[in-house]
């Protein structure tokens, strides 16, 4: 495999049909935010995202998503509701690339202390 080729994260939609338009909206951001965290979890197995839906006769559906994303040491599972589904994705995918930050170690700078004065 080449350095920065990586193979994409299975990512499966449950909870939407398969003809809602959102379904294509929703696995291309999420999407891109694994891709973006594939840089720091590279032992990504799979990726999950199940949406429930309430009141649908209504005229607003409330939907509940959950993300979870496998990797081969644990499960990361995000969850966030709302009236407005791409906004949940929005969210979902802010959440998944905050594992950025957390897994990030070059980023810690040498003491001021410890330099030489």
């Amino acid at each position: 495999m080449l350095f920065g080729m990586v193979e994409p994260v299975p990512l499966f939609i449950v909870g939407l049909s398969k003809d809602e338009p959102a379904n294509d909206i929703i696995s291309s951001k999420f999407g891109a935010a694994l891709e973006k965290v594939q840089q720091v979890l590279s032992h990504i197995i799979e990726a999950k995202i199940t949406i429930e839906t309430q009141n649908p006769e209504g005229s607003r559906t409330h939907y509940e998503a959950t993300a979870s994303v496998k990797t081969s040491n644990d499960t990361l599972i995000y969850t966030e509701s709302g009236w407005d589904i791409l906004k949940i994705a929005d969210q979902l995918s802010k959440k998944l690339e905050g594992e950025l930050s957390k897994h990030d170690d070059k980023r810690q700078r040498e003491s001021i202390r410890k330099r030489d004065a």
